[in-house]
């Protein structure tokens, strides 16, 4: 007999959870309302949360912040699938049971953080540096590399699971970039319009943003793989054959500095590709231009007055 949902408040709605184990402990099954930060409680009626159950926030396109208590000892299967919003999820350190597509269609989710037992407080902004590039890996895991094994908390960040992630990415990265798509055609799963061309372009962009992720977040990193993700990236800059790199840094990181210090040391802005970049920016991302234009000025030791004036010009 199917047990009734309890609720217990929080700001802007409510938690469905059940009892479980005989009334030893508590399972969460749900959410109602408008939380986008939710901090699920380590107790409910006196009793241990220790359970997130199946698709118990399957599609709750509300989230964008989670923090699950350090007492979870399992998250069931799409327990937060298709979160279109969900962007960070803070979760313990620990042995934990975690079932199958738990992040999946999850496309903003950017960092899984961990903590350690009694620092479920700790603000994210005061993460040390090899937190939040663990935090930005684990969460690729789930929304870029398909790889559920590396979902491990208690061996993320540590030198055998990076090698793991990796070896991973780099598959991804040397595959053919038509490979799938015979498959997805005999599948029927294409959607309308999706020509090989533009399955291909698709299958690049992915790797784009594989590579700027790994480079952002180069936590041991060899010297040998980030030249190679470098290269990547270069071999798809504007004005190559395919141009997904730039796409992916003007249609996704268009207003963020740090992407484009990447695209200029990776060696993605040339003389020859220099106007063709302006010209796709617009009238928009000022500050960007400007530093585009310094950086031609400084490192590529050519100077145009006029070019000074396209931040309004152009």
């Amino acid at each position: 007999m199917k047990r009734s949902a309890k609720r217990v408040e929080t700001p802007q709605g409510s938690l469905e959870y059940i009892l479980g184990r005989e009334g030893g402990c508590v399972v969460v099954t749900g959410c109602s309302g408008w939380d986008t930060e939710l901090r699920i409680p380590a107790a409910i009626e006196g009793l241990p949360v220790t359970v997130i159950a199946k698709k118990a926030f399957l599609s709750r396109k509300q989230l964008r912040r989670v923090v699950l208590p350090e007492t979870v000892e399992e998250i069931g299967d799409w327990a937060f699938a298709y979160c279109t919003n969900l962007e960070s999820v803070w979760m313990p350190r620990k042995k934990c049971t975690l079932g199958s597509r738990i992040f999946m269609e999850c496309p903003g989710i950017r960092r899984l953080f961990l903590y350690e037992g009694g620092r479920e407080e700790k603000n994210p902004a005061k993460a040390s540096e090899r937190e939040e590039q663990t935090a930005a890996l684990l969460a690729a895991s789930a929304a870029l590399l398909e790889a559920e094994y590396l979902m491990d908390p208690m061996e993320a960040g540590t030198g055998p699971w990076l090698q793991k992630w990796d070896a991973r990415m780099l598959q991804m990265l040397r595959a053919e970039d038509g490979e799938g798509y015979t498959k997805m055609i005999l599948c029927g799963e294409e959607d309308a319009g999706s020509s090989m061309e533009i399955y291909l372009n698709r299958r690049r962009k992915s790797k784009v943003r594989l590579a700027l992720l790994r480079l952002m977040n180069p936590l041991e990193l060899s010297g040998e793989r980030a030249q190679e993700l470098r290269e990547y990236l270069a071999a798809h800059t504007r004005g190559c054959e395919s141009e997904e790199t730039w796409e992916v840094i003007l249609g996704e990181h268009g207003h963020e500095q740090k992407y484009f210090e990447l695209f200029t040391e990776i060696g993605g802005i040339t003389e020859e590709n220099f106007h063709a970049v302006l010209t796709d920016m617009g009238n928009e991302y000022a500050e960007m231009k400007a530093f585009l234009i310094r950086y031609r000025e400084e490192k590529m030791e050519c100077k145009d007055f006029f070019e000074t004036l396209s931040l309004e010009g152009w």
